[in-house]
């Protein structure tokens, strides 16, 4: 009787024991998984980004020179107020072709490339309307107008600016969108010919 009591008490100790512990491997992996889920679900990180971009690409032609250009400009945005307020960064490139023909009929190239990196706020005003403020280090090669003896290729110079724009724009809305924006430069030098507005037209995932 006593071996069949002590018997009975070993049994129950080690079941005991063996849901005790596939609970606690339960409760870790379930914990694992909420960490996870919490990344993925609505209110979590990864569903509170959105992704957009723009492409760049022209031709241009006249007065014995002409130009061409491909940029692509991706940026990614953080939900911080629901669909109000969004913050990220944002990021470009570009490659320029430049052929210039002189008065003796020689044609003198160059190709460059430009890149910009900055951070941005947006905020969505009402309906499909949006404000966008944004800081740009802008770095840009560009050609100065003299030639190389040696390679017979236009000499290129590189300048950096600091870039702030303030603008406006509209956007689609929905899974996949199209916008498009124009920006003023505040900070734009007071010794360039440029422009200081700047149109941008792109696409957006999830914004």
């Amino acid at each position: 009787m006593k071996k069949f009591l002590l018997f009975s008490l070993l049994s129950l100790f080690f079941i005991s024991a063996f849901n005790n512990d596939a609970y606690a491997q339960r409760r870790k992996k379930k914990k694992k998984s909420s960490k996870t889920d919490q990344y993925f679900d609505e209110s979590g990180f990864a569903n509170k980004l959105w992704y957009g971009g723009g492409v760049n690409l022209g031709f241009t032609g006249g007065n014995n020179n002409s130009s061409f250009f491909f940029g692509l400009s991706p940026m990614v945005g953080y939900k911080v107020i629901d669909d109000i307020v969004s913050i990220g960064p944002r990021a470009g490139f570009q490659y320029n072709n430049f052929r210039v023909r002189d008065f003796s009929n020689s044609v003198f190239k160059a190709n460059t490339w430009a890149y910009n990196v900055g951070v941005f706020t947006r905020i969505k005003a009402f309906a499909n309307f949006f404000g966008q403020l944004e800081y740009e280090f802008e770095n840009i090669e560009f050609a100065d107008g003299t030639v190389d003896p040696v390679s017979n290729k236009l000499n290129t110079r590189r300048a950096s600016f600091d870039n702030v724009y303030i603008g406006a724009g509209y956007n689609s809305g929905g899974l996949f969108g199209y916008e498009f924006m124009i920006l003023y430069n505040a900070n734009q030098p007071e010794n360039t010919v440029n422009t200081p507005f700047e149109y941008r037209v792109g696409f957006t995932y999830k914004y």
